[in-house]
């Protein structure tokens, strides 16, 4: 089974929640634009630049898939601790076994592989990007939600995973 985000916040020393910032995307024009730039701004003097560009790096993939596949209303979840950072996507896809299954079960501490080392003819058409997703993100997991799914990517505050 898939960590949830307790799950990962529990096995990766994040310490204790700073902030929380929830976010509906539904009715924005420029959804990827407008949340690159919120957390940018939420992240900024909070870590290293590194860590803000894969964060934003992820949120982008995360929204896309989101609005791109799941269709209805999409949110973004944002929370800071002590030494680190979540960020979570909520959309009304349900089918969380569509995912690759080297992708869909990821473990919190598991080594990083480059795309070379797992050859292109590994990943689905539609799977690169959570490829990206494990490997910018310190960890990462997908969980039912009430009403559909919600994948979290948390990055702990020692920099750049990539």
């Amino acid at each position: 089974m898939p960590p949830t985000a307790a799950d990962l916040i529990r096995e990766l020393p994040m310490g204790q929640l700073v902030d929380h910032q929830f976010f509906a995307i539904a009715t924005m024009d420029e959804p990827l634009a407008w949340a690159r730039n919120t957390v940018r701004r939420l992240l900024h003097g909070q870590t290293d630049q590194d860590q803000i560009d894969d964060a934003v790096l992820v949120v982008t993939e995360l929204l896309t898939n989101a609005i791109r596949h799941a269709g209805g209303p999409v949110s973004l979840t944002l929370d800071r601790f002590e030494k680190g950072v979540t960020v979570s996507v909520t959309d009304r896809g349900r089918d969380i076994a569509a995912l690759p299954a080297d992708v869909a079960c990821p473990l919190a501490n598991s080594p990083k592989q480059t795309a070379e080392e797992v050859g292109e003819g590994d990943l689905a058409t539609n799977g690169r990007g959570l490829f990206l997703v494990g490997a910018f993100a310190s960890g990462w997991g997908v969980e039912p939600a009430r009403d559909g799914k919600v994948v979290t990517a948390a990055f702990c505050s020692s920099g750049s995973a990539a």
